[in-house]
């Protein structure tokens, strides 16, 4: 039967064979949360919603869990797919998968596994949710405000992956899950396969439990992009902002200034995801007063991703043809001769992550307890990418003689998705000029290599003293942890930017250009242009347009052979172990806390209220040890030479916080209680945000070997007058952690055991809120001169607050006759607002990736071995990046959408079940723009994705 959970609960118990759900025991360091036991006989889906609300009704603190009781049955086939369900969670996805979550618009969330640490080598704090395949999962609970013997490290809240364990269940289990899924617009099927065994037996050295837990899922996906570039002025008066703004004028508005856009493309991206996650756990439990338990946890995950895109984008390119305009913004028109690159790209990335956990719970009287913990963490992440480049050439632009071609790029907003297409300039309509080899010429080739490794080891131990029953303290907890945290990245990103050749703009010579009418073999049309958008922009998305032959980027010693026959040169990956070709950078983190708990409860002025009050105190020492690359021309030309010098680049902080928390729950009623809560916590900067990295390079016109000076028209002058640069800290040592102070508020009602109605409000003030920001730095160069660089940083820069409210609930229709009986409906909404101190453009931008509104609507229906469920899940505009590649500074806003999921199951018995999932069903749309609606950037559609899954077990 299908067992979703999904309500504000505590951490939900693990299911007893028997059907019945009794709370379990808390981990080690981690205080009961319910004031009593709550049993309930599970009967499908609805019995576990039952069961959640009864533990939700019980819990001391603000929790929200989802539970898949029946094995092989989690309710999506993504963990953070099924985490948008709850109530104040919202996820980006990554090429049509769920990967990243928010907490009431926070990102900063800590990621736990049986409350423990976890982390990948790709970061440095928590596990992406795409490496965790969801079979090897039992629960997942999220915290929303915690209690003192929580690991601190979290803004938004906890959320904690809990796996099976063997004395979850009375006796044998054996199970086995295997799914087939179609995903349409990659055209491929995915496949996955999770098997369980568990028993415990009374053996002469006390009970002794064993549990194995393996997944196996692989995915297929396909993302196609349609893209705006951004907007600038064209007309003979100065911008109205100030913004760069060019003298050509557009035809028909020759005494207006007109935004139009600087270009546009298109990216198809496809590839697959393989996961392989086992889970192995042996618990002994010598005495009735004594348990112990090893555990070990792997994920194994590799994603692949290739593709192609196109993008014509030159910011001088004059206005041409005839041009529709609305409100001052150009809606169609066309540029000429536009400047453009194709890349055809590949990328292999392998992530392994295992835990090795052990710990004891020692009841050593009736009233004493001690829990101990220790835990080690191996991580690795080894990743390939090459990028292979061929450009377009017109005969204003390239190399005179050798390229003879011109186009007008024609552009056209006022339809379902933007179309971008090569025109004939002397009649306007469609050109082969892309699909021409003789119009291009091989360009570029960027390998890279990366290689990182990261370990982590913590030992924690608690001591808990129970109090009788009736007094005003039920418990006191003291404990002590610490962490000891390492990484490093090692990455082949010196001079790994090649030219094939030189160069075939119109600067250089055919001496140095390589055409590729000259090795047409290397080259295809674009092979996802035939089913562009589901065939909707095969025709009016580009076109036909050549490529590098996507082959070669999948397969890069192929790439390396072909490039050795078009110009002679000898590429490959840049060695690791060569300081002139890589970079290797060290972060290490140890940190220490301690706190003391008291759980507490008693009558006040005629109302029963409980709740637990602690503080906690941590201390943490982090340093980093990176580099600094400095790069620039030695000399110009047709070919010119340039040269990267590395440094070292260091730095390191320490510091302490002491961290009160406050949960307090009210009796108001029968059926109606009332909860506050009150907590400080931070979060320490993630490793890729500590990692030393610090590039400067200096800016060009064209093949200069000298560069720009600030004032383009005047000359250079070392004080006055500098030569210009930019530059990039996108890691600093030096950061201070995250700080957030909560507030919470709730009132619930729960009419039925398997109806309520709860409202929460809440509010989150942010001190030291990490964000980008500017400088400048000005730095003498020998054989060069000085040169300011601006310099984008990460910093501490920003103070902010989000708050809002939550509310939810759930009901069933007992009242209707019959099967309409199984009916039900569970339902949330929450408001969210934000505002941060940090600026764009001289105005405030708000959090990152957070929606004001978003509900989740969810139709259910359990009766007589049927269980469904129609989930239809919105959000509202949100802040998406203000540093995307290709519009720096710009606000990228997505627009509201909404998907639709769903799914039904069918038990032939206790031990065969059939379920018939789909995502995405109505197609969803995702559209974003450029800090305003008529400024359009992205047009992108993903997978539509229906699967089957067989559970069977003994």
């Amino acid at each position: 039967m299908s067992t979703l959970a999904q309500a504000q609960a505590q951490a939900a118990p693990d299911p007893q064979p028997s059907g019945t759900v009794t709370t379990a025991a808390a981990p080690a360091g981690q205080a009961d949360d319910a004031s009593a036991p709550v049993d309930i006989v599970v009967t499908g889906l609805r019995g576990s919603l039952a069961s959640a609300q009864a533990i939700k009704q019980n819990s001391e603190q603000i929790i929200d869990s989802i539970t898949a009781q029946d094995i092989g049955k989690f309710p999506d086939s993504n963990v953070a797919e099924a985490l948008q369900r709850i109530p104040g969670i919202q996820i980006q996805r990554n090429l049509g998968e769920g990967s990243a979550v928010a907490i009431r618009g926070l990102s900063e969330v800590r990621t736990e596994l049986n409350g423990h640490d976890i982390f990948s080598a790709n970061g440095g704090v928590g596990l992406s949710f795409e490496d965790v395949g969801p079979d090897l999962l039992s629960r997942l609970d999220v915290y929303k405000n915690p209690s003192a013997e929580m690991i601190e490290g979290s803004l938004g809240g906890t959320i904690d992956l809990r796996t099976r364990m063997p004395f979850d269940a009375s006796g044998q289990i054996v199970s086995a899950t295997g799914s087939a899924t179609r995903y349409d617009l990659a055209k491929k099927n995915g496949y996955g396969f999770s098997a369980l065994y568990s028993n415990r037996w009374h053996t002469g050295i006390g009970e002794i439990g064993f549990l194995l837990n393996g997944s196996f899922q692989t995915t297929s996906f396909r993302q196609d992009l349609d893209q705006v570039e951004p907007y600038i002025y064209h007309g003979p008066n100065p911008s109205p902002d100030s913004s760069p703004q060019q003298s050509s004028a557009v035809p028909g508005y020759l005494n207006q200034d007109i935004q139009v856009q600087q270009g546009g493309g298109f990216n198809v991206a496809q590839g697959d995801r393989r996961r392989i996650s086992g889970s192995a756990v042996l618990q002994w439990r010598p005495a009735s007063n004594l348990d112990i338990y090893a555990q070990v946890l792997t994920s194994d995950y590799r994603f692949r991703d290739t593709g192609v895109s196109y993008f014509a984008t030159d910011q001088g390119a004059a206005p041409t043809g005839t041009y529709t305009v609305v409100n001052g913004v150009a809606t169609s028109g066309s540029l000429a001769n536009p400047g453009g690159s194709s890349v055809t790209y590949g990328s292999t990335r392998k992530t392994r992550t295992t835990d090795y956990s052990t710990g004891a719970k020692w009841a050593i009287t009736r009233r004493l307890h001690l829990g101990v913990d220790y835990q080690h963490i191996d991580a690795k992440v080894d990743q390939d990418s090459l990028n292979l480049t061929i450009n377009p050439y017109t005969s204003t632009n390239g190399v005179a003689g050798v390229f003879n071609a011109t186009y007008n790029y024609t552009f056209d907003n006022r339809g379902a998705f933007p179309t971008q297409l090569a025109t004939d300039p002397a009649t306007g309509k469609a050109s082969t000029f892309f699909a021409d080899p003789a119009n291009y010429g091989f360009t570029a080739v960027q390998p890279d290599r990366t290689r990182n490794t990261a370990t982590g080891d913590s030992v924690r131990a608690d001591l808990t003293w129970d109090f009788d029953d009736g007094g005003f303290l039920h418990s006191l907890t003291a404990g002590a942890r610490y962490s000891g945290k390492t990484a490093i990245n090692r990455d082949t990103n010196i001079n790994n930017w090649q030219t094939i050749g030189g160069t075939c703009a119109n600067w250089s010579s055919a001496a140095n250009c390589h055409p590729v009418s000259a090795h047409p073999e290397f080259v295809e049309n674009n092979p996802g242009q035939a089913t562009l958008f589901r065939g909707a922009g095969t025709s009016s998305v580009f076109g036909p347009i050549l490529q590098w032959n996507l082959y070669d980027a999948q397969h890069p010693e192929s790439a390396f052979a072909h490039i050795k026959q078009i110009s002679g040169q000898t590429i490959g990956f840049g060695s690791l172990d060569d300081p002139t070709q890589s970079t290797t950078s060290t972060v290490k983190e140890d940190d220490y806390a301690a706190y003391f708990r008291a759980a507490f409860g008693t009558t006040l002025a005629g109302v029963d209220f409980d709740g637990n009050a602690g503080l906690r105190y941590v201390r943490t020492s982090e340093s980093g040890q990176g580099f600094q690359v400095l790069s620039y021309r030695t000399a110009g030309g047709a070919t010119p030479t340039s040269t990267s010098i590395v440094a070292p680049y260091s730095g390191g902080r320490e510091y302490a916080f002491w961290l009160p928390s406050l949960n307090v729950r009210f009796h108001v009623a029968p059926k109606l209680q009332a909860r506050l809560a009150f907590s400080k916590n931070i979060f320490r900067p993630t490793f890729n945000q500590l990692n030393p990295s610090f590039t400067l390079s200096q800016t060009y016109n064209a093949s200069d070997a000298t560069p720009l000076t600030v004032n383009s028209n005047q000359p250079y002058n070392a004080t006055t007058n500098p030569y210009q640069g930019t530059g990039s800290v996108s890691g600093n040592p030096n950061l201070k952690p995250e700080q957030v102070t909560s507030f919470d508020a709730s009132l619930e009602w729960y009419f039925q055991k398997d109806g309520y109605i709860s409202l929460t409000g809440f509010k989150k003030n942010l001190r030291n809120v990490i964000a980008n920001t500017n400088y400048l730095q000005t730095q003498t160069i020998p054989s060069v001169g000085a040169v300011q660089f601006n310099v984008s940083s990460v910093a501490n820069i920003a103070t902010g607050y989000v708050q809002g409210f939550e509310i939810a609930g759930q009901k069933f229709f007992d009242f209707l006759p019959g099967a309409l009986s199984g009916f039900g409906v569970s339902a949330n909404y929450t408001l969210a607002d934000s505002a941060t101190s940090a600026e764009l453009l001289g105005k405030s931008i708000p959090l990152i990736n957070l929606s004001r509104n978003s509900y989740n609507l969810i139709a259910l229906y359990d009766k007589y071995g049927i269980n469904a469920r129609v989930a239809y899940n919105w959000r509202d505009k949100f802040l998406d990046s203000i540093s995307e590649n290709g519009a720096a500074n710009i606000p990228i806003y997505f627009k509201s959408y909404g998907s639709l999921d769903a799914s039904i199951s069918y038990d032939f018995s206790k031990r065969i079940s059939l379920t018939l999932d789909g995502q995405n069903l109505t197609d969803t749309v995702n559209y974003s723009y450029q800090g305003q609606p008529q400024y359009l950037r992205n047009y992108q559609i993903n997978d539509r994705r229906v699967s089957v899954r067989l559970r069977v077990g003994l």
